[in-house]
């Protein structure tokens, strides 16, 4: 609950081949026939908003037909929701403050190792695990499924502030600061965007967050102090002149590809535990629902976990490769120099450009804002247009700055 998270409903229909909208108190996933209750406030954002280190600017609307981009949401409540529906159950145990640290699959069934805070390792068994357990899934890791399955592509630092007093002159929007004149190292970028906090949308509540890829030479800037160099010296550094921090957080994040098979023996992987970056929140909450169906469907009929497999496979985008590299060529603009982001973004002034906030669909979303251009950023600048029309051959490793 306490680890960095932008948590924003992506209302893009067919994202993870799953449509999920917000009505009447509940999260509803229209292909997979269920929802989730959700008591707390939302936020509509109304446009994308891309930052340069100059301060020019890429607008980016609403694209569905309320004309939003995304739906800003409250974790905390959400979590707090099924909380409590797992406690009214009679048959579930819960474990406070108890981490999953390993898995073992046995003749009947599976192992499950855990460790209490500041207590001694004991062990659990039963029939089925689900290893749920974030994108650092330490059961994942004890299964071997890193090694065999995956490939490693580098590990970034988290850090996120949410602030009161802010004084941002797009007050329902996802804003993404791309450049190197962002940072202190010249690497990650920052995401900003209101958030409920605390069941109340007012007074607003700003979540600003910065990922910073640990790599050699990166001078082991912290993602912390990245946050205070851009509130107190960066360039937008007014927006927050009276600013007053109410919440921070952190996390680290393995960057693995993701299991294609997320089944093994008597343990399935769900959620961001067998993921590329992330499933959202909602993917969690998708996978965990074909998860338990697959479940019942094994414990009454034995017939293994093969639907859930076949769905994940189906559904999850960054299964196939390009996705991955089209998203990360997508994150990593900021290899361009920051003069050529300003030059880039002023050229769309004016310009009616439609889209989500999904990681999925903004990269062609912003390729396609640009290209509108491209006559006269030859006829300008031919260096940087040879540069952008071959940035379809910037690596996974480049573009997420996790290289030496």
């Amino acid at each position: 609950m306490f680890r960095s998270c932008c948590a924003n409903l992506i209302i893009e229909a067919d994202t993870h081949k799953e449509t999920v909208s917000y009505s009447d108190g509940a999260f509803r996933f229209e292909n997979n026939h269920f929802s989730v209750p959700y008591a707390g406030a939302v936020i509509a954002l109304q446009q994308s908003v891309k930052v340069s280190a100059g301060g020019s600017t890429l607008l980016i609307k609403g694209k569905s037909p309320e004309g939003s981009v995304a739906l800003s949401f409250e974790k905390e409540a959400l979590l707090q929701g099924l909380f409590a529906r797992v406690q009214a159950c009679a048959t579930v145990d819960i474990m406070a403050e108890t981490q999953a640290i390993g898995a073992q699959n046995t003749a009947d069934g599976v192992r499950v190792t855990l460790r209490h805070r500041d207590g001694p390792e004991f062990s659990v068994q039963g029939k089925v695990a689900v290893a749920a357990d974030g994108v650092n899934s330490r059961v994942v890791e004890s299964l071997g499924l890193n090694k065999t399955r995956r490939n490693f592509f580098g590990r970034f630092s988290v850090a996120s502030y949410h602030m009161e007093g802010v004084e941002c002159p797009y007050p329902e929007a996802w804003v993404t600061f791309i450049g190197k004149g962002h940072t202190l190292g010249g690497r990650g970028q920052l995401y900003f965007c209101p958030k409920p906090h605390g069941g109340r949308t007012e007074p607003p509540v700003y979540e600003l967050t910065v990922g910073v890829p640990i790599a050699e030479g990166s001078g082991g800037i912290t993602p912390a102090a990245e946050l205070e160099h851009f509130i107190t010296k960066g360039r937008f550094a007014p927006w927050f002149r009276k600013a007053e921090i109410v919440s921070r957080r952190a996390a680290t994040l393995n960057f693995y590809t993701p299991l294609t098979d997320p089944v093994e023996g008597n343990v399935i992987a769900v959620g961001d535990a067998a993921a590329f970056i992330e499933t959202y929140v909602q993917g969690a909450l998708q996978y965990g629902f074909l998860a338990a169906e697959a479940i019942m469907g094994h414990l009454e009929a034995g017939d293994g976990f093969g639907s859930y497999a076949a769905a994940w496979a189906d559904s999850f985008e960054y299964n196939d490769p390009e996705h991955i590299k089209k998203a990360t060529q997508g994150f990593g603009l900021h290899v361009l120099k920051d003069e050529d982001l300003d030059y880039l973004f002023s050229l769309t002034r004016g310009d009616d450009v439609r889209g989500f906030v999904n990681e999925f669909s903004d990269p062609d979303t912003v390729r396609n804002a640009l290209l509108r251009h491209i006559e006269r950023i030859r006829s300008e600048r031919p260096e940087l247009a040879a540069t952008f029309e071959k940035f379809g051959q910037v690596s996974v490793h480049d573009a997420l700055q996790v290289t030496g």
